[in-house]
């Protein structure tokens, strides 16, 4: 991927890379879900909803947490109502939650439901 923070979005050369909205897909959870590179699918919380094409990476390996097989999926943030390149709000599937001491808002880590569409 060819992806640096929200200047992605801006430059034309970059957003020409990456002109469409795609979520990171282990290779496991894909398998698992029947989902293959371009395939469109969606990403769901609680708050809402985004909806992209599969890339399916090796880069993203499962987790073991307490015996229990956890997958992370990537979701690039830098698409938006502005710019070059248009696309959906990841910010939205977020919770909204902060550290009681600086504030900082809980971005990197939630749970979402992914589907091919």
């Amino acid at each position: 991927t060819e992806h640096y923070h929200y200047w992605t979005k801006h430059v034309a050369s970059s957003a020409g890379l990456q002109s469409n909205f795609f979520v990171e897909i282990p290779e496991a959870l894909a398998e698992q879900k029947g989902i293959q590179t371009r395939d469109r699918v969606r990403v769901s919380s609680a708050r809402g909803m985004a909806e992209g094409f599969a890339l399916v990476t090796r880069r993203m390996r499962p987790l073991q947490v307490a015996g229990k097989t956890v997958y992370q999926v990537g979701l690039p943030i830098h698409w938006g109502f502005v710019g070059r390149v248009k696309g959906p709000l990841v910010n939205n599937l977020t919770p909204s939650v902060m550290d009681p001491n600086s504030g900082t808002p809980e971005y990197k880590g939630f749970l979402v439901n992914l589907e091919k569409i």
